[in-house]
């Protein structure tokens, strides 16, 4: 049994996080059985990268979800891009590389630098990290945290940009999805890939959490991004009430 160490489940997604929600989403696709872990910063310390997600994997803790998924593919002999051509896993990965490396950096600015969001979602950040402490106790780890975010924002390159710069990146990311996305019902053909398990954590994460910004109005008006979203909400978490977490799923 592999044990999932995640972040919150909130807003009808199966984690806040979009690489829990990623790894989660692979988890069931690739019929692995697992139990999950809320994180809070009592257990944070457990993470051997110094974020989530991570997995206890035969007694091993394992960080990242790109080298989770990779690991896991070898170990338990599965590839659910066995079917795709070389051109067509090229593809993929860079798609992979681009959401996780670039477009994921638009969710921290629209949660952490947009400060009408961010009043709302500091409380969900302490409700997560301190579940059992007085919000107005743990609302000042948040604003530690969130400097710390931001400066990691810096530090990447996009957090230099302006909000018109960083909104034209992000959007440009989207359209380039959707376009190739086009018609069809997964990314890669007619079966869910890794590419799919992707789209569906970060999407999920710009559309479903009630922030407002430009660029979560600009993929809202991405109607085939959306219906992937429902289209693999559907094929791989019907059975459960997505604001609540599950122990176990096999």
């Amino acid at each position: 049994m592999i044990t999932l160490y995640t972040a919150l489940s909130l807003w009808g997604l199966p984690s806040i996080s979009p690489a829990c929600m990623e790894l989660e989403t692979w988890l069931r696709m690739a019929k692995l059985p697992y139990k999950m872990v809320m994180i809070t910063a009592d257990n944070f310390k457990l993470a051997p990268k110094g974020k989530v997600p991570f997995i206890d994997y035969q007694g091993k803790l394992v960080g990242d979800a790109a080298l989770i998924i990779e690991m896991l593919k070898q170990k338990e002999a599965i590839n659910l891009d066995d079917g795709l051509t070389p051109v067509e896993r090229s593809i993929s990965l860079a798609f992979r590389r681009t959401i996780k490396e670039n477009t994921f950096w638009g969710i921290p600015y629209i949660r952490y630098n947009i400060e009408k969001n961010w009043q709302h979602f500091r409380a969900v950040l302490a409700q997560a990290l301190f579940p059992e402490t007085p919000i107005e106790s743990s609302e000042p780890f948040a604003e530690e945290f969130r400097k710390t975010v931001l400066s990691q924002m810096h530090g990447h390159g996009i957090g230099r940009h302006s909000s018109q710069e960083i909104i034209q990146i992000i959007c440009a990311d989207f359209q380039a999805l959707s376009d190739f996305l086009a018609d069809k019902l997964f990314f890669m053909g007619e079966q869910a890939t890794t590419l799919d398990a992707t789209v569906y954590g970060y999407i999920g994460n710009f559309i479903k959490p009630p922030y407002s910004s430009p660029i979560v109005d600009y993929a809202l008006q991405r109607a085939n991004l959306c219906d992937h979203y429902e289209r693999m909400t559907q094929e791989f978490f019907s059975e459960r009430s997505l604001n609540q977490s599950i122990p176990v799923h096999s």
